[in-house]
């Protein structure tokens, strides 16, 4: 009956057309736009969160024209050697913790200041250092002028570093006495560390596991996650929970590529960014809980307290002064940074 009725008003042609888009996927219109965003870590580390949550908003405020292509697992390199690639733009966009940004743009280094933040809420809670507005409208001049062609479109935390040991808990700064530590290659976290009488091993990211399986190290910090998400607890046993320095990356974007969009694209890759701050600032906090019961319950890790944390932060802060030379602007967008914090104004 059907059929007939479709003969009778001539819309055969049109049903077999509609069939063939169906079964060979046709239908579907291609994206646009297509941009490659690169990464360090599996998707299910918070990292990876962050990418795919970004590529979803993409897809879904563009209504799929534009499309976003994430590279996990580090295929594109060190965390260094990804921001390089969005500088010169064969990747468009990484997400990249900012103590690896900075070699390309210093004033990234005011966020790796230790005791800067208090919390990870300073860098994305609402007015935090990372969240759209003015503060960081005056980053993103500064790391456009330093590095020639990267700006920042967003940013995300995670967490605090805690400090990652094989064989005893870390309680106390007399403890680190003997240790081999690694720490990323960055002069601000190196001086961190020396002030507190450690001499560290800089090993790229993506060498570390290896180092702590063999020995070469023995102890290193980074957020808590990586233990879990990336198999470090097969020799990670102790974890110490410090509040020296919460994590804070950056998603950046090759500026060439974004002033060839027209200005539609980029307020639609502004808001997904923006949208994907939020909603990944709830996501770590959220997943803190969920890493440190697995941990504990699924592969016997303890976790350790500092008995002397105020010593921790006055060695740390009472080298600030030898640490202004390497942060882009000096003393000035330090003070500048501590104002806005204080008065939410940029003076």
């Amino acid at each position: 009956m059907f059929m007939k009725l479709c003969e009778r008003l001539g819309m055969l042609p049109m049903l077999a057309i509609a069939a063939m888009g169906v079964g060979t996927g046709l239908a579907q219109a291609e994206p646009r736009v297509t941009l490659t965003y690169a990464h360090c870590c599996p998707a299910e580390h918070t990292y990876g969160v962050y990418a795919h949550q970004f590529a979803d908003a993409v897809e879904k405020n563009s209504n799929g024209e534009i499309k976003v292509e994430v590279l996990d697992g580090g295929v594109m390199g060190s965390e260094q050697a990804i921001a390089q690639k969005v500088q010169l733009g064969s990747v468009q966009m990484g997400g990249i913790t900012s103590n690896n940004v900075a070699q390309l743009a210093p004033s990234l280094n005011v966020l790796v200041l230790p005791y800067l933040n208090s919390g990870p809420e300073d860098l994305t809670g609402e007015g935090g250092l990372l969240r759209a507005g003015p503060y960081r409208d005056a980053l993103n001049e500064r790391v456009l002028k330093e590095s020639g062609s990267l700006r920042v479109i967003g940013g995300f935390n995670n967490a605090f570093r805690s400090i990652f040991t094989k064989d005893e808990c870390v309680d106390e700064i007399g403890d680190l006495d003997g240790l081999k530590v690694r720490a990323p290659k960055n002069p601000v976290m190196t001086a961190m560390w020396e002030s507190w009488g450690v001499s560290t091993y800089p090993i790229a990211w993506g060498e570390t596991y290896g180092a702590v399986a063999t020995g070469v190290v023995d102890a290193f910090d980074s957020p808590t996650d990586v233990v879990l998400n990336m198999g470090f607890h097969e020799h990670i046993k102790y974890i110490t929970e410090a509040t020296y320095l919460p994590q804070a990356a950056v998603v950046i974007i090759n500026n060439d590529f974004l002033q060839s969009l027209s200005e539609e694209d980029r307020a639609i890759l502004r808001q997904s960014a923006e949208e994907t701050d939020v909603s990944h600032a709830q996501y770590v906090a959220e997943n803190g809980t969920r890493v440190r019961e697995a941990l504990i319950q699924d592969h016997g890790v303890t976790f350790c307290e500092l008995k002397d944390p105020e010593v921790w932060a006055e060695k740390a802060r009472a080298i600030w002064p030898q640490l202004y030379d390497l942060v882009g602007g000096g003393e000035d967008w330090v003070e500048t940074t501590l104002t806005y914090k204080e008065t939410g104004k940029i003076e």
